[in-house]
């Protein structure tokens, strides 16, 4: 069954892979295949993987991301962290989390030439294909995993997480309405970090809760908050180009800060939910405060002009997904020995 459901996956990738070439996008001028698109080394480089993942996907950063929701669920639905059940989910998270990373670049490859060209793939690092193809491979390995826990955990477990496999792979694809959806960046981000939900639910789920139990809104909420407001605050340089198409750019920052006032306000309501507001709230409040200042500073009139004002609200939003990660662990550890 799972050579069936990974095949199909290939299948629909390689379709939409070719969709991608041949259709050309309005808004982005057609890249120069002397530039290194689509090229790389004509073998597989490990040295060249190496410099990749730490330059776009550093993968310590991506365990601190899949332990802290797999130590906080775990720990608040049962109230002890089984060891077994913690690797399970924490390598299958971890995993999924990196290749999502990596998903985006392939999708970001285009407007990457662009504005971005000293990045690994755009300078040609690695091969465009190259990339494309363990994207696929590693969809398989997942899908496998998931049948792995459906044997070991059950088939609620296991096919709760083929389906945030799966999930992943249509926003790999883009839900088939890529163009629609690069117009309107809060509707594509909206389809995009309600996975983190699902991964937290499915954590949830191991831990013997069910997909649709309060608990598993409230924690996966928690989780949400924390990605989608990093998300909003990540990018807050004003000289971005258009076509990078940030919330900033896009929007201008009435609108920014209304759409950071909603993630962050879906964090207050769980946090509180879940008895972690002693603990978020003051780190919400900064990020609201933060990110006001920073709008209400005076900008550069000139736009080739670089300022580093937003670096800080961009340090602090790190902070802000970090501790809505951990804090359900955070708790419990303080529960537990004090």
């Amino acid at each position: 069954m799972a050579g069936i459901v990974a095949d199909r996956l290939k299948l629909m990738a390689d379709e939409f892979e070719g969709e991608r070439r041949s259709r050309g996008k309005t808004d982005v001028p057609p890249v120069d295949q002397s530039a290194g698109q689509r090229k790389g080394p004509q073998r597989w480089s490990f040295s060249n993987w190496r410099i990749f993942l730490n330059e776009r996907a550093p993968p310590l950063v991506f365990v601190l991301l899949a332990l802290g929701p797999t130590l906080s669920v775990l720990s608040v639905v049962e109230g002890r962290v089984d060891l077994e059940k913690f690797l399970w989910a924490s390598f299958g998270l971890w995993l999924l989390l990196l290749i999502v990373r990596v998903m985006d670049d392939v999708k970001d490859y285009d407007k990457d030439v662009i504005v971005h060209p000293d990045r690994p793939l755009p300078r040609g690092l690695i091969a465009y294909d190259e990339v494309a193809l363990v994207v696929k491979i590693t969809l398989a390995i997942l899908i496998g995993y998931s049948v792995l826990m459906a044997v070991r955990y059950g088939p609620q477990v296991g096919g709760f997480f083929a389906f945030v496999v799966f999930y992943s792979f249509l926003m790999y694809i883009e839900f088939g309405i890529g163009e629609w959806l690069e117009e309107r960046p809060l509707i594509y981000a909206m389809t995009h970090q309600v996975c983190i939900y699902f991964c937290a639910v499915f954590v949830c789920v191991l831990a013997g809760g069910k997909w649709y139990s309060i608990q598993g809104v409230k924690l996966g909420s928690l989780a949400l908050s924390g990605f989608f407001t990093y998300e909003v605050c990540r990018k807050l340089d004003p000289t971005f180009p258009l076509i990078k198409g940030t919330y900033l750019i896009v929007y201008g920052k009435l609108k920014t800060y209304l759409i950071t006032m909603v993630t962050v306000a879906i964090g207050f309501i769980s946090s509180y939910l879940t008895g972690l507001h002693y603990m978020l709230w003051p780190m919400q409040a900064l990020m609201l405060t933060s990110l006001l200042v920073l709008f209400l500073l005076p900008q550069p009139r000139d736009k080739e002009k670089k300022t580093k004002t937003h670096k800080p609200v961009e340090g602090i939003a790190v902070l802000y997904i970090l501790t809505h990660m951990w804090a359900g662990f955070i708790h419990s550890i303080y529960k537990w020995y004090f």
